[in-house]
């Protein structure tokens, strides 16, 4: 008996269970009020955004028929549909919009073009504030005031399959204040941008750390116009700010990616509202991918293939055929891992690298622990900030591996430290004392300064001469006085 009743109690336990369940229609149903919920609590954060040419040649008039469509028209003319044009996210209520850097192009040729903001159907005149090409991130500015900044999330935890809504303007059709959505899944992680250039194989010609796998991978339907909107979670976090690459050959449409709001993306927005330009970090070294047969055996790592000299591997005592297999505690599967995950710690951070020295095909190998402190990585593509530099006396100086071609003069650095000039005013009093851009400098006065926070440190309460120890372009010691 006292079986069958603990029986039947369990019976009606199962049948109250599934009478609780929510139907298939109810489940659909709290799903869609989720969606509805998410987009109505971000769809205010996301702008259009139309990056709009100056007509050049307004005398020419053969090419009166090309240009006219676009001559005299007003951009913030309702009836004005821009030709280049994306998306953008408030950052803040006094009108800082966050986008991609591939939006807005090239700030620097700025006087070829202008940039249109809409925001709740009110067109505003736009100004670049800061823009970086190798995290593909720029910010404008706009005067409006009162905007709803959007809610950053955590886009480090994200697992594949998670629910995204993608907020943008496809087809510049958000200027009238509704910016279109789309949902899908979070399809993939640390997903590599697709290559621009047809047989592109050099990594030094990638020209963004998204090449070296940083992206969420989505199947939400990103149309043209998608870049610089919002990928948002179920509470309408923004997770990721989306990019729509075009199309690559073979496939008809374009392949859906988000930029990660990560510590790495927070840093460089953080740069960028300020005006500054992003800073990322630089080791010294060529490395390649580890051979096929000890990947097979479980082995991962990037080798060493060459140290440059004067550079933090060098200064860490790294050795060509080192593999280094993991960097503060993150794996390293090849040479892109590598690249990735040292550009994305700032300048003079300490990093701990795993090392693999020695052979590992007969077990002659031994771990080791390096503390490396980074140096700053060169970026090929224009940097963009409006943010005043530091200046003594007419002169710039920066890290001494941030400049073009770093490995043809890393034989002329001082291994102890030096700073790099970047920039000198014409007829500045450093001109004046002979110094120039490209030079290196080891000592003020009799001080060793190795970066350019050194540099201007050594500088503070300085009035009169001040003796700088160089090295010229061809390599040979020189001394320098610059007077006030």
């Amino acid at each position: 008996m006292l079986v069958l009743s603990l029986a039947l109690q369990f019976d009606r336990a199962v049948v109250l269970v599934h009478a609780q369940e929510p139907s298939a229609l109810q489940a659909a149903l709290a799903l869609e009020q989720l969606l509805e919920n998410s987009i109505a609590r971000s769809e205010k954060s996301v702008v259009a955004i139309a990056r709009v040419k100056k007509v050049v040649h307004a005398d020419a008039d053969l090419l009166a028929p090309l240009v006219q469509p676009f001559r005299g028209q007003d951009p913030t003319d309702p009836d004005f549909i821009p030709n280049e044009f994306g998306a953008g996210v408030v950052i803040d209520p006094d009108g800082l919009i966050l986008t991609t850097h591939h939006v807005i192009g090239d700030p620097i040729a700025s006087g070829q073009s202008e940039y249109y903001v809409w925001s709740q159907r009110k067109p505003f005149r736009a100004q670049v504030v800061a823009a970086d090409p190798w995290f593909d991130l720029a910010v404008l500015k706009i005067e409006a005031s009162g905007l709803t900044p959007i809610p950053f999330g955590d886009g480090s935890q994200v697992r594949k399959g998670k629910i995204v809504i993608a907020l943008g303007n496809p087809h510049a059709i958000a200027r009238d204040g509704e910016a279109s959505a789309s949902w899908g899944i979070i399809s993939n992680l640390l997903r590599r941008a697709p290559r621009v250039t047809q047989g592109e194989t050099d990594a030094s010609s990638r020209d963004s750390v998204h090449h070296y796998g940083t992206l969420l991978q989505t199947d939400a339907k990103l149309n043209l116009g998608f870049s610089g909107g919002a990928l948002i979670n179920l509470r309408g976090e923004m997770i990721g700010l989306s990019v729509s690459y075009a199309a690559a050959a073979g496939y008809e449409t374009a392949a859906g990616f988000a930029i990660p709001v990560d510590d790495k993306f927070r840093r460089t927005v953080d740069s960028l509202r300020q005006g500054r330009k992003p800073e990322f970090g630089f080791l010294g070294v060529k490395p390649e991918s580890i051979a096929s047969e000890l990947r097979q055996s479980g082995f991962h790592g990037a080798r060493i293939t060459q140290i440059l000299t004067a550079t933090p591997a060098a200064r860490a005592e790294l050795k060509t055929g080192d593999i280094i297999s993991h960097i503060n505690g993150n794996a390293v599967h090849d040479d892109d891992d590598l690249i990735r995950l040292v550009s994305s710690l700032p300048p003079e951070s300490s990093a701990e690298f795993t090392v693999v020295r020695g052979n590992l095909d007969r077990g002659q190998a031994r771990v080791l622990k390096k503390q490396v402190l980074l140096s700053k990585k060169f970026v090929s593509s224009p940097q963009y900030g409006t943010a005043v530099e530091p200046n003594w006396r007419g002169l710039q100086a920066d890290y001494s591996t941030a400049v073009p071609n770093f490995e043809r003069i890393a034989h002329r650095l001082d291994p102890a430290g030096c700073v790099h000039v970047h920039r000198v005013d014409h007829d500045s009093a450093s001109w004046n004392a002979g110094l120039r851009p490209g030079m290196l400098i080891s000592h003020v006065q009799r001080r060793r300064v190795s970066t350019p926070a050194e540099f201007y440190a050594a500088m503070q309460g300085k009035t009169g001469d001040v003796r700088l120890r160089a090295i010229s372009s061809d390599g040979s010691a020189i001394v320098r006085t610059v007077s006030p």
